[in-house]
């Protein structure tokens, strides 16, 4: 399939909380009982990290293998529809007890046939906390993918670490938003909240919701959806190996846990980002993640 028709896919807003509407991109084929991806970007990200306006991207990779496409941003971020009252009121449990549910809730009920959802960084550990919190989502799903996903703390990254989360929760309280745009850092601001959590996390290696009464690593056991967990093998920062180990080990159902790199015969040790985004990406990681999901809800492969 040549990646110049994907702009030809339809659009459509899934309701959440607070008057917020996600955007979702839908790229063919469209309907029948191909399976489907729900692809979910990461910080200071919206859809076009998957799937740019010109139909090129990491979502490509998957839809010339017959899947369905579902390019999703969360509230604040690309397409999505802000309330009257823009706000940037919400925090990580917002996206594990809101947009994320919603999404699924959301796509599932548009999709025939098998769906897969593929989370990166941050987005990742929050989908598979949102999966714990409500383990009914994983009703609609066959199986999920998180790239570049590992709860951060302190025992990495040393002094620059705790500069940048302290100085990150800082910044947002006086800004009333973190400016990742005008940082450069990103295209889209995250919320004060979210930013404190990250820093209120890292000191104890805790990962649990802003008032204390839900502890996620608690409810990563209550996730017995099928689930692939990758690092790149060269991100020893944001999403480190040890640490991508740590959120695996505290699912409750099958998973497969790589490390892509030159030890797994890619050509590269990847980091954060070209994990997932670039030729490299789309040639020797993107086409096993693929291969990894049609295994998992028992798709019959297709010709390549």
């Amino acid at each position: 399939m040549s990646t110049s028709g994907l702009v030809t896919g339809s659009e459509r807003w899934v309701p959440t909380s607070g008057g917020h509407e996600l955007h979702v991109r839908q790229v063919p084929p469209q309907g029948g009982a191909a399976p489907g991806v729900l692809f979910l970007p990461g910080l200071f990200s919206d859809g076009g990290f998957f799937l740019s306006s010109a139909g090129r991207g990491p979502a490509t990779v998957f839809v010339e293998r017959g899947f369905t496409a579902y390019v999703a941003s969360l509230r604040g971020h690309g397409r999505s529809r802000w309330p009257r009252r823009r706000a940037y009121d919400w925090n990580f449990d917002t996206y594990v007890r809101h947009d994320l549910p919603d999404l699924i809730r959301g796509v599932a009920a548009a999709h025939q046939g098998p769906l897969f959802v593929l989370a990166h960084s941050m987005i990742g550990y929050a989908l598979l906390a949102a999966l714990g919190v409500d383990p009914s989502l994983q009703r609609h799903l066959a199986g999920v993918v998180t790239i570049s996903s590992a709860v951060n703390d302190y025992s990495e990254g040393g002094a620059g670490k705790r500069v940048q989360l302290r100085g990150a929760a800082l910044l947002a309280r006086l800004a009333g938003r973190f400016p990742a745009k005008a940082l450069r850092q990103g295209r889209w601001d995250e919320p004060a909240g979210l930013m404190r959590q990250f820093a209120d996390w890292a000191p104890r290696g805790e990962f649990r919701s802003a008032d204390g009464t839900t502890d996620y690593w608690q409810a990563l056991s209550r996730v017995t959806v099928p689930a692939l967990v990758a690092i790149g093998a060269a991100d020893t920062f944001h999403a480190s190996p040890a640490r991508g180990r740590k959120l695996a080990d505290r699912l409750g159902g099958p998973v497969d846990f790589r490390v892509y790199g030159r030890q797994t015969g890619l050509s590269w040790d990847p980091g954060h980002y070209d994990v997932i985004r670039g030729a490299r990406a789309e040639a020797e990681v993107l086409p096993g993640v693929a291969g990894w999901m049609k295994r998992a809800g028992a798709v019959p492969a297709t010709e390549e």
